[in-house]
C-alpha cells in the first residue's frame, strides 16, 4: 500500500470521526438545551470526565417570583394558567440569557438565576442588577399580551444578593443537576421574600459591587430579620439601572 493510499485512508478516518462527534454534540444541544444553559452545555461537553462534586465560588444569586399565582392558578382554567404562565417564563428567559444568568431551576413559577458560574465574571453583580431591572420593565409587555388573551395582570418580586456559594454537579451517577446550595443561597431567597410585586431588593454585597449605573430608592430601604438568617441585613429597593427606571417617581437617589 503506497504512502498515498495510507494517508487518504486516516484522512477519511478524521473526517469520520469528527463528524461522529458533531454529530453527538448536536444531539446533546438538541435532547438538552431546554433544560440546560448553553455555559452548562459547553463544560459537559469539553468534560470528558463529568464528575460529581463542587466547588466555592462568589457570584450573584436572583431569585424571582410571582406574586398571587397559587390563587390564580385556582381561578383560572389549567391550561390558560400554564399557557399564561410559559408566556412570562419564555420573556423572562430571554432577558436572563442577554444578561450571561444561568438558569438553575424553576420552581413553579419562581426563577433561580447565577452569575458567575459556571464560568467566572467580574460583573456578575452589575449583570444580575441590570437584568433585574429588565425583567421588571418587560412585565409592562407581558401584562398587555395578557390582557389581549383575556388574562389577568401579574406582578413578580426579585431578590438579588452576592455571596460565595458552592456550585457544581448533585446528585449521583445516574441523574445529575447542576445547582448551588449554602448559607448565601437561603439569604438570597429570604430577600425575594421580602418584596412586593413589581420590587426588586438587594443586599448590602450586591449593591456594593454592582456600579455606579446602578439606582437606588433610599425611602425604600429596609432593616429585616430573614427566617432562618441569624441578625439583620439591609436591602435596598432598587430603582432601576442606568438610563432605565421602574418608576423615576420613586426615585431619590442615584449613586
Amino acid at each position: 500500500m503506497s504512502n498515498e493510499t495510507i494517508i487518504a485512508a486516516l484522512e477519511a478516518e478524521n473526517e469520520q470521526l469528527r463528524q461522529t462527534l458533531y454529530q453527538r454534540d448536536a444531539f446533546i444541544r438538541s435532547t438538552f438545551g431546554r433544560y440546560l444553559t448553553d455555559e452548562v452545555l459547553e463544560e459537559i461537553l469539553k468534560d470528558k470526565d463529568f464528575k460529581i462534586g463542587g466547588e466555592r465560588r462568589d457570584v450573584a444569586m436572583l431569585f424571582a417570583d410571582l406574586r398571587g399565582s397559587t390563587q390564580l392558578s385556582e381561578q383560572m382554567d389549567p391550561v390558560d394558567f400554564i399557557r399564561m404562565l410559559n408566556h412570562f417564563l419564555e420573556e423572562m428567559i430571554e432577558i436572563i440569557n442577554a444578561w450571561q444568568g444561568n438558569i438553575l431551576d424553576f420552581v413553579g413559577d419562581a426563577i433561580v438565576v447565577v452569575f458567575g458560574a459556571p464560568r467566572d465574571n467580574e460583573l456578575s453583580a452589575r449583570n444580575a442588577a441590570a437584568c433585574a431591572v429588565a425583567m421588571q420593565r418587560r412585565m409592562a409587555a407581558v401584562n398587555e399580551w395578557n390582557r389581549a388573551q383575556g388574562y389577568p395582570d401579574i406582578s413578580m418580586g426579585i431578590g438579588l444578593h452576592k455571596g460565595e456559594a458552592i456550585l457544581g454537579n448533585i446528585g449521583s451517577e445516574t441523574r445529575t443537576k447542576y445547582d448551588m446550595i449554602g448559607r448565601n443561597v437561603n439569604l438570597a431567597s429570604r430577600v425575594q421574600g421580602c418584596t412586593a410585586g413589581g420590587q426588586i431588593l438587594a443586599t448590602d454585597e450586591l449593591v456594593e459591587e454592582a456600579g455606579p449605573s446602578l439606582i437606588l430608592n433610599e425611602a425604600g430601604a429596609m432593616w429585616v430579620t430573614p427566617k432562618g438568617i441569624q441578625g439583620q441585613i439591609r436591602l435596598h429597593d432598587i430603582a432601576g439601572y442606568g438610563k432605565h427606571r421602574l418608576d423615576s417617581s420613586k426615585v431619590e437617589s442615584e449613586k
